[in-house]
């Protein structure tokens, strides 16, 4: 099931300056049963401008308008006429999975167009009460074209930030929208375009909106907030989730949740109550999916019914999870609301918006574009590409520069890496009228080794000059990231800090190591020392410890220190940095047998909530040697950093066959080797000259089918 979203405090501003809050506590008759994130609630938006908005008179007023033509709807012959709608899909997003992909916002638009037109199988299956009665609402719904200075587009912006993770002010997500997004940083007319913002916290609810009205006009804000995986029923979604958009599009189309809209669903004055539809019998909510259910005994007070019959639980405006059906009520009001000027909603459709939104005209290439599985791979791994060019590509062209296949014709190629380094990706792209772009996507691809280095690994800093560097890469979507620095330290001179007080509430840092070789080891044991200060008690910083068996590729959680127990150091707002006594010690004791491969990984992730400076030294990962691996031990270089010759220094306790001494470079190449011999059991030394290296990193790789064993040297 979803996970829950916790609501902290919602003042939403609209047009006309109204504001409303919810509640910081999730409201369980709100939610569908085996859910933990209230379904809706649009209801609740709606409620508070009709109690508390200056400008309700004009908004009684736009539904008496609204009513008289529906009203003249029901007395026409139907026209068939089919209303397109431009939709933009505006994906917030902080690196997360909530920056979902193209093929899973088609496929929510296909199963918008698919439930509009009645095109769903499932509306063959409704009860017997309604058989017959599911209405193709004759709405389509396509994905524009064109941005408002024109500019050709996908359908979707991006825009990377931490406030999808904040629903509490939905205008702050669309404002951090208009300055952010990849495409047109400026408003998005309510009335040229359905805009739909995908968050990763759309205020504590599934998704919401507002009915056609006065009190969001027709501005951006007149508009679609849904959660990631409640879009399309692939990727982070599923079919569970699916027909949610359906259900808020309706809401911005007009329609009430069937039982009215002043009550979460499960309250009995509701059957008092009206959605407005004749032929949507009257009800006080489900939230499952019990098609016999008769909540109210007073269908016949509406006209259509002249009995009671049971509620229409398989309709979409109700909670179930078996929802397949508007009824020809609803499609009165809901086309109602398309030849009204609330909210601009009889613009959307005409052919002047269509060549402005691009719906008119079919599409010819402009862009070329791609996403990957992975950019930071082990050598011998996979990545899939993903074509996400646009418009109308027929034909591909890539280029993979150190890959398997090198080069490929299809749409979306799977690409093996097998050497460490940096490489290049192009991609040429044609559409069906003999357009063609490309573009060459530098350093897109970093290839890191495998097997990486023998433990044990200890990291104080005082060797590395910046990160990213061979040990450590970073992650940074917002802020200043980690960076090393000598202004604090646990030992030596150098630390890492994070500035994260200068940093974004909600903002994730990660830093990441480079591949580990433990599987020489029987047990292994991560500890490490941190300083960090809160600003004041309502910060909500913390820190998280992963760890990955397959180069990075997954994630498991296996340490986490709570906002509750992080601070080192009193509260302040003053710029902080830490003595010898704020430093705490962790261990981190979850590396277990699963994690002893030849590529393992750790990463230390920091989630920002408005505290002061984190900084962090002396790393330590080690473990005791398994039995089969003691056959060399003591494997030293020394000194280290080296300037001209280093000295190399081990153990051999049983005779080792077949024997060489390798030096590295970080590409994988041998720069220096020794000639292969067998070792017999003793004490060894070798002089080794490097005054001919370069400045940089290398491996000391002592190899053998026995046993293989490593150090890492640094160059000066």
């Amino acid at each position: 099931m979803k996970s829950i979203f916790y609501l902290l405090f919602v003042s939403l501003a609209f047009t006309g300056s109204a504001q409303f809050q919810f509640d910081n506590i999730i409201e369980k008759d709100n939610c569908r049963e085996g859910e933990n994130i209230e379904y809706c609630r649009t209801h609740k938006v709606m409620n508070y401008f009709k109690q508390h908005s200056p400008l309700m008179k004009k908004y009684l007023e736009e539904q008496d308008v609204l009513r008289l033509i529906e009203d003249s709807l029901k007395l026409q012959s139907p026209s068939r006429v089919v209303y397109k709608i431009p939709i933009v899909f505006h994906v917030l997003h902080n690196g997360g999975p909530e920056n979902i992909s193209r093929d899973q916002i088609e496929d929510a638009v296909a199963i918008l167009n698919r439930d509009y037109r009645l095109q769903n199988q499932d509306a063959n299956n409704v009860v017997a009460t309604f058989q017959g009665m599911p209405a193709d609402v004759e709405v389509e719904f396509a994905l524009a074209t064109k941005a408002p200075n024109s500019q050709c587009f996908s359908g979707i912006t991006r825009t990377q930030s931490p406030l999808t993770n904040d629903g509490s002010n939905g205008l702050n997500q669309v404002s951090a929208i208009i300055a952010g997004n990849n495409v047109y940083n400026q408003s998005w007319p309510g009335n040229k375009y359905l805009n739909i913002f995908v968050v990763n916290d759309a205020g504590g609810a599934a998704g919401y909106t507002t009915n056609p009205s006065v009190f969001t006009g027709s501005s951006m804000n007149n508009g679609i907030w849904i959660l990631h995986d409640y879009v399309g029923s692939i990727g982070t979604s599923d079919t569970w989730s699916s027909r949610s958009l359906t259900h808020e599009v309706g809401h911005w189309l007009n329609l009430d949740h069937l039982w009215g809209n002043n009550n979460n669903p499960g309250n009995t004055s509701s059957c008092s109550q009206d959605d407005a539809v004749d032929d949507t019998p009257r009800c006080i909510g489900v939230t499952s999916c019990n098609v016999t259910s008769n909540t109210c005994s007073n269908d016949a007070v509406d006209g259509y019914w002249t009995s009671d019959v049971v509620d229409n639980v398989e309709n979409y405006m109700e909670y179930s999870y078996c929802s397949k059906m508007f009824t020809p009520g609803q499609k009165s009001r809901m086309r109602a609301a398309l030849l009204s000027g609330a909210a601009g909603r009889n613009n959307l459709w005409t052919n002047s918006n269509h060549t402005a939104t691009g719906l008119n005209q079919t599409p010819t290439l402009c862009a070329v574009d791609f996403r990957s599985s992975r950019d930071v791979v082990c050598g011998g791994d996979d990545v899939e590409f993903f074509d996400e060019s646009y418009n109308n590509v027929n034909s591909w062209s890539w280029v993979f520069p150190g890959g398997s296949p090198s080069t490929s014709t299809q749409q979306n190629p799977v690409v093996t890496y097998a050497s460490a380094g940096t490489y290049d990706v192009q991609l040429q792209v044609s559409d069906q009228f003999g357009n063609q772009l490309s573009q060459t996507f530098p350093n897109y691809i970093t290839v890191i080794a495998n097997p990486g280095v023998l433990t044990p690994f200890n990291e104080g800093f005082e060797s590395a000059v910046q990160i990213p560097n061979s040990d450590w890469s970073v992650y940074n979507p917002e802020g200043p990231g980690f960076h090393v620095m000598n202004s604090a330290s646990y030992s030596g001179s150098y630390a890492v800090k994070l500035d994260n007080s200068a940093g974004i509430n909600g903002s994730v840092d990660e830093l990441i190591s480079n591949t580990l070789n433990l599987s020489n080891l029987s047990s292994a044991s991560l500890s490490f020392k941190y300083a960090f200060a809160k600003r004041n008690s309502q910060n909500s910083d913390y820190m998280q410890i992963y760890a990955s068996k397959d180069c990075g590729e997954t994630w498991f959680l296996r340490k986490n220190i709570p906002t509750s127990t992080i601070a080192t150091y009193p509260n302040t707002n003053s710029s902080y940095t830490p003595s010898a006594n704020d430093w705490n010690t962790v261990n981190v004791n979850g590396i277990t047998n699963t994690y002893l491969v030849s590529d393992f990984r750790f990463k230390f992730k920091f989630i920002s909530g408005g505290g002061n400076d984190l900084f962090i030294d002396d790393i330590n990962l080690s473990g005791p040697l398994s039995i089969s691996n003691e056959l060399v031990h003591d494997f030293i270089v020394y000194p280290n950093p080296i300037v001209g010759n280093a000295i190399l220094k081990f153990n051999i306790s049983s005779i080792v066959q077949r024997a060489s001494i390798k030096l590295i470079d970080p590409l994988g190449r041998v720069v220096k080797e020794m000639e292969e011999t067998t070792y017999l059991p003793g004490e060894y030394s070798f002089d080794f000259d490097c005054s001919s290296l370069k400045n940089g990193w290398y491996m000391l790789v002592f190899d053998s089918p026995q046993r293989k064993i490593s150090t890492k040297l640094i160059k000066n």
